[in-house]
């Protein structure tokens, strides 16, 4: 979701790392950390989960 403070940021043209700082505190939940949610729900396995989030780590 766009925050207020994520859209100053990105105005800002603040780094990648900046950005994804800003989201975390803004409440974002990493698609890995998402994807084990899921697993342990029963939802998906841990291989789909590796597999899918694998390029973002």
């Amino acid at each position: 979701m766009m925050t207020e403070m994520l859209q100053e940021k990105i105005n800002q043209r603040a780094t990648s790392m900046e950005l994804k700082a800003q989201a975390l505190k803004d409440g974002m939940i990493p698609m890995r950390q998402y994807g084990f949610r899921k697993a342990f729900q029963g939802i998906t396995t841990l291989e789909e989960v590796m597999t899918v989030t694998a390029a973002s780590e």
